[in-house]
């Protein structure tokens, strides 16, 4: 038995090439001891690990987010307020798929990023992004079936009437890269549930549900039917430190078990202390 056999075992899917350079960089160790050949041979009862990657390394990918969970097809992905999910080849901006393939790269150097669907940049919470193509094409068919459950929490300025709804309309980008609605048939069908959770001061937290999942649709459906997300300046929000919207519940079917899976999380304590604060005066006009 060689040092190969024994990395082959603990990181089956893994290219010859990836092995060697966790030899090169001191990070696989047999026995305790540092081991630089693959050929090197080794006793049948060898113990084999491999150290994680330096501090300076973790730290430069270090990249804010939570993994809230991980197996062997998908990760499900805690996303901060701020950061972009995804850019274009030119912008330069860190963005949360390319921390994430980074991050990978040091733990499971076989997978095969890919990203099933999208949050805003000031948004924050739920993303779920696969490791295979097996679990690509499961989620993204889910996607298109409209069977993956997202659920969404928001703070909004003032409180809706009525206090809970269905909000259905065609969605067109413009060229400066908001959306608005329109009447026209050449827009895309976008479908937003709402109620309301509580209420206070003429604000109120909604619980929001996706039908389907355009641009900025939350936000323009919200600020349409006359109640902006607080943050939300560019729909007409109140301003506050960070949007208040929070994707906070995710549902869909494992690509491997076929078994429903859900995942939630807290909301952000900035939706809920802005929530039991008073709101600003209004202007005098």
């Amino acid at each position: 038995m060689t040092v190969l056999d024994l990395l082959v075992e603990k990181l089956p899917t893994a290219k010859r090439t990836t092995l060697r350079r966790l030899l090169e960089a001191g990070r696989v160790r047999v026995d305790g001891a540092i081991v630089r050949r693959l050929s090197q041979p080794v006793g049948e009862s060898a113990k084999c690990e491999i150290a994680p990657a330096s501090p300076a390394i973790v730290r430069r990918l270090d990249p804010g987010f939570r993994t809230v969970y991980e197996d062997a097809d998908l990760l499900v992905v805690d996303k901060p307020a701020g950061l972009i999910t995804q850019s274009g080849p030119r912008d330069r901006r860190k963005t949360l798929v390319e921390m994430v393939r980074a991050d990978l790269a040091s733990r499971d150097p076989r997978a095969m990023l890919g990203l099933i669907h999208r949050l805003d940049r000031d948004a924050s919470g739920l993303l779920v992004l696969t490791k295979n193509p097996v679990a690509y094409r499961s989620l993204k068919s889910q996607l298109r079936r409209r069977t993956i459950g997202r659920e969404y929490l928001a703070v909004v300025r003032p409180a809706p009437s009525p206090d809970r709804g269905q909000i259905r309309s065609n969605l067109v980008e413009r060229a400066d890269g908001t959306v608005h609605s329109v009447r026209s048939p050449s827009g895309m069908n976008a479908v937003t549930d709402y109620v309301t959770v509580s209420a206070k001061n003429g604000q109120a937290l909604l619980r929001i549900r996706l039908h389907t999942g355009r641009k900025h649709q939350i936000r323009v459906h919200l600020s349409e039917r006359g109640y902006p997300i607080v943050g939300d300046t560019v729909y007409g929000g109140a301003p506050a430190p960070r949007l208040l919207l929070a994707a906070v519940n995710l549902e869909f079917i494992h690509p491997r078990t076929g078994k429903p899976v859900v995942f939630s999380i807290e909301p952000p304590s900035e939706l809920i202390e802005y929530l039991q604060r008073d709101p600003p005066p209004t202007p005098e006009r």
